[in-house]
């Protein structure tokens, strides 16, 4: 009878490789690391089959980019976004530990929390972020959302901010937006929810949303508080919810491109009050602007301006060169805006 070859286990391979894996793309590997590492691929084909297929799929990740390579990370550390994650499970471990090093340099912030995954960007930042479902957002200029995902329902915690939201369909798990007194729930769409310090704000530009009071707190409102207080929104309106009372008006095609400019790094403004449009630029900046004139506050400002710090520096130059105004900086940090000099 002759030799007997026996394959090794596959789960012990495939522990092993992604051992390989993470030290190979570590700093201070070694010489000596990396002549145990041939050995091991050469004892064995599936050794280097099992390598061969870990690279493959962290290659794909490089060539997604930062912010994917990011959240995958996120989901391979939620339990329950891991639940829904496609990679095999044995490769957690190696992907976790070489991605949390790139993760460190991404410009914003990610958290990973016992129950949800936080997102936030600082003063100036944006971000894009896949989920899990196929959904996507967009974080806007000092924003924080939570994410809670299960398999019954998809909840997003709007902390502060801003966000723009497209919704993959999916009947069976609703999509909720948790955003200051208010739930947004929709199914299938695509909608803007911004915290403002009057209120929530609602911009659908596809499909419908509905919105709800947020009497539970934390908790999604019931199927019967649902069904008697939402209120409907569809594409191209706005709601915006102050108090108890939820003001919903068509928007024209300007206005709803107005309203969601910030997505392409600009806010367009037209006929605006000043003291609105300070208080918009103010939001990418870590610039304090006062409007020290009641009636310049009044005063309608039209134009295109980015989304960061040199946004604030233009409107200061066209009120100088435009209006007359008078400019006074006090610092680094502060600026006054006076009426031009009689």
């Amino acid at each position: 009878m002759g030799d007997v070859h026996r394959l090794p286990d596959p789960e012990v391979t495939e522990r092993e490789a992604s051992d390989w894996f993470a030290r190979m793309k570590a700093d201070d590997v070694t010489a000596d690391d990396r002549a145990r590492f041939d050995a091991w691929l050469a004892a064995h084909p599936c050794n280097v089959k099992a390598y061969a297929e870990l690279e493959a799929t962290w290659k794909e990740l490089v060539r997604t980019g930062p912010l994917v390579r990011a959240v995958y990370f996120g989901q391979v550390m939620n339990a329950a976004s891991a639940r829904s994650a496609r990679a095999p499970r044995w490769l957690a471990g190696a992907l976790a530990a070489t991605v949390a090093a790139i993760v460190l340099s991404v410009s914003w912030s990610f958290y990973k929390q016992q129950a949800d995954t936080r997102f936030q960007t600082a003063i100036g930042e944006q971000v894009a972020v896949m989920l899990p479902d196929g959904s996507s957002l967009n974080l806007n200029t000092n924003s924080q959302v939570d994410v809670e995902y299960s398999q019954r329902s998809r909840v997003i915690h709007l902390e502060r901010g801003e966000a723009y939201f497209n919704v993959a369909h999916d009947a069976h798990r609703p999509f909720w937006v948790h955003a200051g007194n208010r739930w947004v729930r929709a199914v299938g769409t695509a909608f803007n929810v911004y915290v403002r310090p009057a209120g929530v704000q609602v911009t659908v530009s596809e499909g419908t949303v509905n919105v709800v009071d947020a009497t539970g707190g934390k908790l999604p409102p019931s199927d019967a508080a649902y069904a008697k207080s939402a209120a409907a929104v569809t594409a191209g309106e706005q709601a915006d919810a102050q108090g108890n009372a939820d003001v919903i008006r068509a928007l024209n095609a300007a206005e709803l491109n107005r309203s969601l400019a910030w997505r392409n790094k600009s806010l367009y403004f037209h006929d605006e009050p000043l003291g609105n449009v300070v208080n918009e630029l103010m939001r990418y900046t870590r610039l304090q602007i006062e409007v020290v004139d009641d009636s310049l506050r009044q005063l309608p400002v039209g134009g295109t301006f980015q989304t960061s710090p040199e946004g604030a520096e233009a409107l200061l130059k066209m009120l100088e060169d435009g209006f007359g105004a008078q400019v006074r900086r006090h610092g680094a940090d502060h600026v006054y805006i006076e009426a031009p000099a009689e």
